[in-house]
């Protein structure tokens, strides 16, 4: 299959809440699906969970023509692959109103998060000290950001790894290298050594952070949004 930039597609949800929306959603999607969405309390956490996958099906038509429904496995650590189609690589991620879908022909990882007060007793419990560190440094109005700007990348890139939560949040680190701010520009992921990857921030959906990697080739520079 022909290579490609990978893509972050982007999509609201609060239409598959409604009853008559959300029935036709989960015909639409995979049986474990359904079944996933079924243990679900709510409506709106109904709606994220189908939601990730329709985006996921018209990422796939609009980028490879793909249509029609979609089989999916796990790996080892449980993170999801196309068994009809193995060489094409994705990710899912959802928060609060928004589902979010990495795709391309190389592994990716992507997270996004809504943002509300840092949750700095989950930092000092969790991530790497020089993390925390570098955290409680900064002027308390820069925190927010700063807390859930970690959060998303970390996460992103133990989804890349596709060891997701196996892979304990404190035993690699991003690198900020005493800036203010975590830019794609300037931030290193460390695991021991530096790791060689590509980092991508898409900070256009206010009171949001979204960030993606992967290991070689770019990402698409925007957000591509899907009505679903």
């Amino acid at each position: 299959m022909e290579n490609q930039k990978n893509r972050i597609f982007i999509a609201d949800v609060r239409s598959l809440s409604k009853p008559h929306r959300l029935a036709a959603a989960l015909r639409a999607v995979s049986t474990e699906r359904q079944k996933k969405a079924r243990r679900l309390k709510t409506p709106a956490a109904k709606a994220l969970s189908v939601g990730a996958e329709i985006l996921l099906q018209k990422a796939l038509a609009q980028s490879y023509g793909i249509d029609g429904p979609l089989m999916l496995s796990a790996g080892a650590a449980g993170k999801p692959w196309l068994v009809d189609y193995p060489e094409i690589c994705f990710n899912l991620s959802h928060s609060c109103d928004y589902v979010v879908c990495g795709l391309g022909s190389r592994p990716v990882g992507v997270d996004i998060q809504k943002m509300a007060q840092p949750k700095l007793r989950l930092a000092k419990r969790f991530f790497a000290p020089s993390e925390v560190d570098w955290l409680l440094t900064l002027p308390q109005e820069k925190q927010q950001q700063g807390f859930y700007d970690l959060w998303a990348l970390k996460e992103a890139y133990m989804k890349y790894t596709g060891k997701g939560f196996a892979l304990p949040l404190h035993t690699f680190a991003i690198d900020c290298h005493r800036e203010t701010a975590i830019t794609a520009a300037t931030a290193s992921i460390f695991e021991g050594d530096r790791i060689s990857v590509v980092i991508k921030n898409y900070p256009e959906l206010e009171g949001y952070v979204i960030w993606a990697v992967t290991d070689t080739g770019a990402f698409q520079e925007c957000l591509e949004w899907i009505t679903l």
